[in-house]
């Protein structure tokens, strides 16, 4: 099986481990660029077009040079590494515009399995890096963007204390409307540039629960300091704590694991343990080998690049009884990551059993180079093989127990009854 027909898409990613804007369009943060901040700052003047085409032709060739030798799916793209570049080159020879030029970079980047490559022309550099840079506002909340039956936004997190809390937005809200204009499919992520905005001013959005109430909310943007965080719960009839891991790296993530283990058994006398890990975006900053530690060790698979392999292992730490107790855990399209090599890991270990949808195979990590006409690319240069030789890369994590129910169809409300993903990991430890 190919990779280019194995990989997943994933609608609409935007991708950049290496700055923070674009590290907060992947998990879907709704925050704005403070217009304050931008007043004084100036764009480079354009590139000199005296010989356009020669900077055209650098440009090309640095993106194949650059690319090749490092480019972690090379041997199953489905193109010819050395002829292809050669032919387009007369086209690119012959005189191009840089908008045609761009055309061109971005079909080659269809070319590639999902979301492997990602190009970014030089105007799209810069305005990231600039914003990366800078204070940001909004109302507070993390999302995705679903297309099917309809266009429209997913929550997956709201932060505490946000704006978006404040005004009674929660997780599992679906939002159809922005201002009074449709979620469109064509603007994708995109979307987050309409919520955005200064703080103090007001966007309108009409959302749709779970449960089938649809409501319009007005929510006052502000400042935004804070970021998701874990969760957790107690589940009485199961004996079963849930802990809901947040979106993105979170510094915080191994000690705030320790503690909610530690309170649930001190306060509930937990016997099992769910992971909740559907909305877990973790990054390059997500502490996998910890994690991994609390509930086995040994052997945990290789994390390989074009030349090198790199063999997981860990050394287990035994937290209250984490070495053995039962666990479940809940995975989904969302799940991305270092959270998808946790769940393979331990699947593959036969030490914890996995309930919900397949993940969508998002473990290789990202390298970039910078072009010569100031344009980017981003590539994946490493993926993960688990320890009965899956590649994640290419397979994703397939669960034990597969439940079809979409984040926007379930329901945190009166200790997850609502949530069929929950109620099926509860039967793992209750028939």
């Amino acid at each position: 099986m190919s990779v280019v027909n194995s990989v997943r898409n994933i609608n609409n990613r935007i991708l950049c481990t290496f700055l923070t804007l674009v590290l907060l369009q992947i998990s879907g943060l709704l925050t704005a660029c403070n217009s304050e901040d931008t007043d004084n700052l100036n764009l480079p003047t354009p590139l000199p077009a005296s010989d356009r085409t020669e900077l055209h032709l650098r440009t090309y060739d640095a993106f194949w040079t650059k690319l090749e030798p490092n480019y972690i799916f090379v041997g199953s793209t489905d193109f010819d590494w050395k002829l292809m570049p050669i032919q387009t080159r007369r086209q690119v020879s012959s005189g191009m515009t840089d908008e045609e030029f761009d055309g061109l970079i971005d079909s080659f980047i269809d070319l590639f399995p999902d979301d492997t490559v990602i190009y970014r022309n030089r105007v799209e550099r810069i305005n990231a890096d600039l914003k990366a840079t800078l204070s940001y506002e909004g109302i507070g909340a993390y999302i995705s963007v679903i297309n099917e039956p309809t266009p429209h936004i997913v929550l997956l997190s709201v932060i505490t204390s946000s704006p978006a809390e404040k005004a009674g937005l929660r997780a599992h809200d679906s939002i159809y409307y922005v201002d009074g204009k449709p979620v469109t499919e064509e603007e994708g992520i995109t979307v987050v540039d309409r919520i955005r905005g200064p703080a103090g001013s007001i966007v309108t959005l009409q959302v749709i629960s779970p449960n089938g109430s649809e409501r319009t909310v007005e929510v006052t943007r502000e400042r935004l300091q804070a970021t998701d965080m874990l969760r957790y719960t107690y589940l009485p009839i199961a004996k079963a704590g849930l802990i809901r891991i947040p979106m993105g790296g979170n510094a915080n993530i191994m000690s705030d694991m320790l503690t909610s283990i530690d309170t649930l058994i001190e306060k509930n006398g937990m016997e099992n343990l769910v992971i909740d890990m559907r909305v877990a975006h973790s990054n390059d900053d997500w502490p996998l080998e910890s994690m991994l530690s609390l509930f086995t060790e040994g052997d945990m698979g290789t994390i390989y690049t074009r030349y090198d392999n790199y063999a997981l292992t860990v050394d287990p730490q035994n937290v209250s009884g984490s070495q053995t107790i039962p666990l479940v855990l809940l995975v989904g399209p969302d799940t991305q990551g270092a959270s998808e090599i946790f769940a393979a890991a331990l699947q593959d270990k036969g030490r914890a059993t996995v309930i919900g949808q397949p993940t969508s195979g998002y473990v290789f990590d990202f390298d970039h180079f910078i072009l010569p006409d100031g344009g980017e690319v981003f590539f994946g240069n490493s993926s993960y093989v688990s320890p009965l030789g899956r590649d994640i890369g290419v397979l994703g994590v397939m669960p034990d127990v597969l439940v079809q129910s979409s984040w926007d169809q379930v329901s945190d409300e009166d200790n997850f009854k609502y949530d069929s993903v929950v109620t099926r990991a509860k039967l793992e430890f209750t028939q």
